[in-house]
């Protein structure tokens, strides 16, 4: 009951701040192409700031195997998820907003605050193995789904800003450093506003809609389905057959941690790269704040059928 209400209440305070960029457009007071340099701002400096501030923690042997294993929890989960992507997407006619919203869950502004409430502020560390992963997916799968006409170039994968923090993060970990108290106290304090700047970035998009055009959406309750219902299920069914809950100490925690992110809804950081690749922002944005509310529902569910 407790993990249910924390839910309940994060999902909330997250819809909040999307009528926030609802009614700022419908007052007229921005508008909605405003939100094309807030995504970039997300995408290019909050979301780096978030990754190498997670980071900052002691290294030890504990914390170094549960790190692995929720890396690899999150490999397997994504994993699977891209193998029946791919299996679907033609069956189902899914294009590129449809296959990456299915597929990819908000892991980061959503669980984050739970974790910390629930578990505690060290239980964090383990909510970087997905986002880590996620993140990886974002600028290598993701980003070449959602290109008009995509050029993978591993250099330029290598050396994006998102991919640079991890990579740093990951080593200041490993190495046992920190950042200087002065440059911690900013990138913290950036990338803690990942949240709220989604969240807002889609409240700006849906103020700018004509919510009769919802009816031409036709696979919106498909794609919501997939993401907060089809994927959760295929995942804990592989968690529990994988048997990695009993690799490490504290692995039951860690996997579901890992279960909850997998279990979210459609990742923000799609209407941000959707804008920013020409794809359709709004359609992606309506899935977004869809599956957000429906996940009132799904969420509270699949962490009750983890418990079972």
């Amino acid at each position: 009951m407790m993990i249910s209400y924390l839910l309940g209440k994060q999902i909330a305070a997250m819809l909040l701040m999307v009528f926030m960029g609802f009614a700022i457009v419908r007052m007229k007071l921005l508008s909605a192409q405003d939100s094309r340099v807030l995504s970039a701002v997300a995408l290019y400096i909050i979301c780096p700031c978030m990754m190498l501030d997670a980071y900052q923690l002691d290294c030890t042997p504990e914390r170094m195997q549960g790190l692995m294993l929720s890396l690899a929890a999150a490999a397997f989960a994504l994993g699977i998820g891209i193998v029946i992507n791919l299996l679907i997407k033609e069956p189902l006619a899914l294009d590129p907003v449809e296959q990456t919203s299915a597929l990819y869950s908000n892991s980061g502004n959503l669980i984050i605050p739970i974790v910390v409430y629930v578990f505690g502020q060290e239980w964090v560390l383990y909510t970087t193995g997905f986002l880590v992963m996620q993140t990886i997916l974002f600028w290598t799968h993701c980003s070449t789904v959602l290109q008009q006409n995509p050029k993978i170039s591993l250099l330029r994968i290598l050396t994006n800003i998102n991919m640079l923090a991890v990579f740093l993060g990951a080593a200041m970990f490993l190495l046992d450093m920190r950042l200087p108290e002065v440059p911690a106290l900013a990138v913290h304090a950036v990338g803690v506003m990942i949240g709220p700047l989604c969240m807002i970035v889609t409240g700006m998009l849906i103020g700018s809609m004509d919510f009769g055009r919802f009816r031409q959406y036709r696979k919106l309750p498909l794609i919501v389905a997939l993401r907060l219902i089809f994927y959760p299920l295929v995942t804990l069914v592989a968690f529990r057959l994988s048997g990695m809950s009993g690799w490490v100490e504290n692995g039951e925690t860690i996997i579901m941690i890992s279960f909850f992110a997998a279990s979210a809804p459609v990742a923000s950081s799609i209407t941000q790269m959707a804008h920013i690749y020409g794809r359709d922002a709004e359609y992606a944005s309506v899935i977004n704040v869809v599956s957000t509310l429906l996940c009132v529902f799904s969420m509270p569910v699949m962490a009750w059928l983890f418990q079972i």
